[in-house]
């Protein structure tokens, strides 16, 4: 029981450490290109081309602001629903 409760204690933890970078810094640098915007063509090496991922930024939003993004974005519209209910 002791165990259980550690674990839940610190998977909180992570969680809430996690949760407080992605308000801090919700962008993280680009897989593909590793933040530059632009990555070599495999077949020649001279050649550069725009990211496809991050659309030639560098950045992309982390996996936790976008699910943030998407928890707000339904409250708010259920919200909105609520009113246009009444």
């Amino acid at each position: 029981m002791r165990g259980t409760i550690t674990a839940t204690g610190i998977l909180l933890v992570v969680l809430l450490a996690y949760a407080g970078s992605c308000i801090i810094r919700p962008f993280r640098d680009c897989w593909l290109c590793d933040g530059r915007g632009h990555h070599r063509s495999k077949r020649k090496s001279k050649l550069s081309r725009p990211c496809r991922w991050c659309k030639a930024s560098g950045k992309r939003l982390r996996f936790g602001r976008r699910l943030w993004n998407r928890v707000r974005r339904v409250h708010r519209d259920a919200a909105a629903g609520a009113r246009i209910a009444r």
